[in-house]
């Protein structure tokens, strides 16, 4: 059974499924979304999202680790390390999302000829989502 609370999952799958759209007009009122995109996202999403909460959610000193965690300890480790020692989590995790999705290459594609550096607006889906995710995982 998973140990971390849905709420990681649930952080992921919003982001992903911000930028999964295929970014034109009729897709944001038609609700048309790509499946390919949000199942390469979310893996890596999903992975960023768990590092935050387990830096800001330590566990308690007495509880045992799992076997798995054990055979992925390093790499968790230098990321659930590079979020505690930040001084700024919001602002890390949000570069690291958005670094996530602008180097997937079919979302490049799926962009056009816009540009494909990601926005820190509100009037972006993919950053107001990033933002809620942050929000929910460090509560």
């Amino acid at each position: 059974m998973n140990e971390y609370p849905r709420l990681i999952a649930d952080a992921a799958t919003e982001i992903a499924q911000a930028y999964a759209s295929f970014g034109n007009l009729s897709s944001l009122y038609l609700g048309q979304r790509s499946a390919a995109i949000h199942l390469r996202l979310f893996p890596l999403l999903f992975e960023e999202a768990e590092a935050l909460y387990r830096a800001v959610h330590p566990r308690a000193e007495g509880e045992e680790r799992r076997e798995d965690e054990e055979s992925t300890e390093g790499k968790e480790s230098a990321l659930i390390a590079l979020y505690r020692e930040s001084d700024d989590r919001r602002s890390l995790f949000g570069a690291r999302c958005r670094s996530i999705v602008e180097s997937d290459p079919l979302w490049v594609t799926t962009q056009g000829k816009r540009h494909t550096t990601l926005p820190e607006s509100i009037s972006d889906p993919g950053y107001v989502a990033i933002e809620g995710a942050y929000a929910a995982l460090v509560r």
